[in-house]
């Protein structure tokens, strides 16, 4: 679908973007994959059978994908396949990322299979509970913290038992939505979100080894946004794939540890990398806190 000239959100740079351009193209001998290992989960639909193909068109070694219904997999399996003319190995696992013991299997499955560690893990798997606070029943909406916290957590876990030994990458999709403010009926999904938004940082204190960022994806159509319940202009896949593709690239090495969105122009982030490091920018916390003020403490 083409993207929607129309822009809903606020920028951070003055150039937004609804759809690939040079700069993070998989065509950009700088965004090269070639060798890499990589596992998507989410991967068989929308945004994570974009970022599989993107990895695939820039030369990735093994493309694992995972997801839970074996003939979307099989599917995507076959489209890439295509696409790689049998340059990449397309590995397909059907598990929940909330079956610990399962997901532990499938990534060690796949680094047996590589014989050699996971080079970038693409936590891409994630739910919307549309669901009124008062409606319906609180198991339901805690579904939300479930897969999109504890299933991150989980996947984040397997990939750090497997990771390959020099410069492992992990990369959370997330949302706009976890920082935005607030959204009738998606209580659910945005905190949340800004719950794994917070933990992605602490991930990269703890383990530091470990390359991690997230990023807001854009809009795009798929079943998960059509359940969100909001109506949004959409932006084509083709952002978020080439998007991802570049954070996994040595150019994008100084983004770890930050949120930041498909949209933004990477250039003109690199030109900010500066300013962006020196005020501790694309980072989750409290708006207007420090607030310049002269203090006063009594005890």
């Amino acid at each position: 679908m083409s993207p929607s000239p129309q822009w809903e959100f606020p920028g951070y740079t003055k150039l937004i973007h609804r759809s690939t351009y040079p700069a993070i193209s998989s065509s950009n001998p700088a965004n090269s994959a070639a060798g890499k290992v990589v596992v998507v989960t989410g991967g068989g639909t929308a945004i994570g059978r974009g970022i599989a193909h993107s990895f695939v068109t820039a030369g990735a070694r093994i493309i694992a994908i995972i997801g839970r219904r074996t003939n979307i997999l099989a599917s995507t399996k076959a489209d890439l396949e295509a696409a790689s003319a049998g340059k990449t190995h397309i590995l397909t696992y059907a598990v929940d990322i909330l079956d610990e013991a399962a997901l532990n299997a499938a990534f060690a499955d796949i680094a047996k299979i590589a014989g050699s560690g996971i080079d970038v893990c693409v936590a891409n798997a994630g739910l919307a509970v549309n669901q009124h606070s008062l409606a319906g029943k609180v198991d339901a909406w805690w579904q939300g913290f479930e897969v999109n916290v504890k299933g991150s957590f989980i996947t984040f876990r397997a990939f750090a038992a497997t990771k390959a030994k020099e410069d492992p990458i992990f990369i959370s999709v997330n949302t706009g939505a976890a920082h935005l403010g607030s959204f009738p009926n998606l209580s659910s999904y945005t905190a949340s979100k800004m719950a794994l938004a917070h933990l992605l940082p602490s991930l990269q204190v703890e383990n530091p080894e470990i390359r991690t960022v997230a990023f807001h994806p854009g809009v795009i159509e798929s079943d998960m946004n059509a359940g969100s319940g909001i109506t949004l202009s959409l932006d084509d896949v083709s952002l978020p794939a080439d998007f991802a593709l570049w954070l996994a690239s040595d150019k994008a090495a100084w983004t770890k540890g930050k949120f930041l969105w498909a949209h933004w122009d990477v250039e003109e982030l690199e030109g900010l990398r500066g300013e962006i490091e020196e005020k501790g920018e694309l980072a989750m916390g409290l708006k207007g806190l420090p607030r310049q003020v002269e203090v006063e403490v009594r005890v």
